[in-house]
């Protein structure tokens, strides 16, 4: 059996590769589908963990970014910057997951040797997806010609709490949230965090909020703007959020 992890940067799907090492579950390619638009904590921790699986048996994490026509790589914020638009969530759509995490680990696999030797015999390559035991609603049959998926968390009964316990047990630091630095869900507290540790991140995520040829939405936040928020501060209504606003490539 071929198994493919698809590695989020957060916690979830670190405590699921942990869990593999732990169970002597051997997993034979770690994908990690890079927007650009990490924190640059969560692009430390992903080095610093890609060696440890190293150490411990496993393969490193091989990053993948999504191409365009040309052939070259381009970040969701390129993609928005020349679009003129915010990511596709701010919109109520979850398009930007598709094109800049779930498209360019498929192709990757597509062109990677030891899958297509198992699809050339007419069976499946077996993906893991880091969800956790608490994340039923996420869980999906993604299961097709080419794909057996598995949630090896919810199959370990492992929800939030097991996982940063077996984190922790590793000796190795949590990763905090995996997210684009502008995404649509993040709430208030995370923006204005944002804002007082990496102000040149904030800065580019209010550029793209200008720039943006926006008409039914008011900013990054769907029903509110980035810079409207930082602007009022402690004044600003909270209640204004779309408290069903959830972003399909958040990890942990």
């Amino acid at each position: 059996m071929v198994i493919v992890a698809s590695y989020g940067g957060g916690t979830n799907s670190k405590a699921m590769l942990v869990e593999c090492v732990r169970r002597s579950v051997k997993v034979d390619l770690i994908l990690f589908a890079d927007t650009g638009a990490e924190k640059p904590e969560t692009y430390i921790d992903i080095k610093q963990f890609s060696k440890w699986l190293k150490e411990n048996g496993m393969p490193e994490i091989t990053t993948v970014q999504r191409m365009n026509i040309f052939g070259t790589y381009i970040t969701l914020e390129q993609y928005c910057s020349e679009q003129k638009q915010l990511p596709s969530l701010a919109y109520g759509y979850k398009s930007c997951s598709e094109k800049h995490k779930i498209s360019p680990q498929n192709k990757f696999i597509n062109n990677w040797q030891p899958a297509k030797d198992v699809w050339k015999q007419g069976e499946k390559v077996t993906k893991f997806v880091g969800y956790d035991a608490d994340e039923h609603h996420r869980i999906k049959d993604y299961d097709d010609g080419k794909y057996n998926v598995r949630y090896p968390l919810v199959e370990w009964g492992m929800g939030r709490d097991e996982c940063i316990k077996s984190i922790k047990n590793a000796g190795l630091p949590l990763p905090g949230k995996s997210a684009c630095f502008f995404c649509p869900s993040s709430r208030p507290h995370e923006i204005r965090e944002l804002a007082r540790k990496h102000p040149k991140l904030i800065e580019r995520a209010l550029r793209m909020e200008r720039r943006a040829e926006l008409t039914e939405v008011k900013g990054l936040g769907r029903q509110f703007s980035w810079a409207n928020l930082l602007a009022q501060g402690d004044m600003f209504d909270d209640n204004v959020c779309t408290p069903d606003l959830s972003c399909g490539c958040y990890d942990g």
